[in-house]
């Protein structure tokens, strides 16, 4: 079959690209096609990390300690490569990682984040691995036609509205989450700060450190024994109260309560049955995160 050059100059970069699954490109970027919608960009010492970055590195992470049971946190990022298109934006990230567990030692890291929707509020986590286990290799990535099999309807289709105050009552259903708890999944604050992110697009440069977890209640549809192990489940939905003081450091006067009113997150975290991706979908009506 005939096949125009170009197109089949963009298949064969693509293929290359693949072979890598897309992390160690730097030797293909003299030979990209124009065509071909890859950006890399390695870090130096004293370089600041993009916030979307920082997070989608935390989110590989997350996704891989979940499933191993495992607590490797973000120690630094090496590099990133960015592959778009009107429909996706894919991020192929080289971290560095430490494992309490083993004297903190560290551990090179590669995760590979899907961001879609108009608003970036459908992340979808494929990669999440030691950089140095056996690789994939040779797979032609077509990220845009990449689909998810999670088996429950349950969990499909829009998010939920909010839950009423009786709602929540259900204790087969939702358990409320203990402070210690909140202190315990530090991935609770990646969850606020992608849901903030996602509905406050026009703010410049938020400090994320005012932002503060007030309740985080958790729903799944099986009864899970016992509750505390329900923030752990594979698929479940995060009901998180918090608030932003963008002026924390000008507290009101005694006696007067401040100013603002709860901000709330709806984050739905799905994994695949078959294939492990993780997939975390966020509320993007702004409206619709204000109490």
């Amino acid at each position: 079959m005939y096949l125009d050059p170009d197109i089949k100059e963009q298949l064969e970069f693509w293929k290359r690209f693949g072979e890598s699954d897309g992390f160690d490109v730097d030797h293909l970027m003299d030979v990209k096609p124009s065509s071909c919608k890859l950006n890399t960009r390695t870090f130096e010492d004293n370089d600041d990390y993009p916030t979307h970055i920082v997070h989608y590195a935390k989110m590989g992470l997350h996704k891989y300690n979940l499933i191993q049971g495992t607590n490797l946190q973000l120690s630094s990022i090496e590099k990133f490569n960015t592959r778009y298109s009107v429909v996706y934006c894919g991020y192929y990230i080289t971290l560095i990682a430490k494992d309490p567990a083993a004297g903190s030692c560290l551990v090179p890291f590669q995760t590979r984040v899907l961001e879609q929707g108009i608003d970036k509020n459908d992340l979808t986590c494929y990669i999440a691995r030691p950089k140095y286990g056996p690789p994939r290799g040779g797979k032609v990535l077509t990220t845009h036609l990449d689909t998810e099999q999670v088996d429950d309807d349950f969990y499909k289709g829009s998010l939920p509205a909010w839950p009423s105050e009786d709602a929540f009552k259900d204790k087969k259903r939702y358990y409320v989450m203990k402070k210690s708890e909140l202190r315990k999944y530090d991935w609770l604050r990646l969850y606020m700060e992608l849901a903030f992110l996602t509905v406050n697009t026009k703010l410049k440069s938020p400090n994320l450190s005012k932002l503060e977890i007030v309740k985080v209640r958790v729903e799944t549809k099986d009864n899970v024994e016992p509750p505390s192990e329900r923030p752990l489940a594979r698929n479940a939905i995060f009901y998180i109260r918090y608030r932003y003081y963008p002026n924390k450091a000008r507290a009101p006067p005694k006696g007067h309560k401040p100013p603002l009113r709860d901000r709330i997150a709806i984050v739905r975290r799905t994994t695949d049955n078959n294939t492990g991706h993780l997939k975390l979908l966020f509320e993007c009506d702004y409206a619709k995160t204000l109490l």
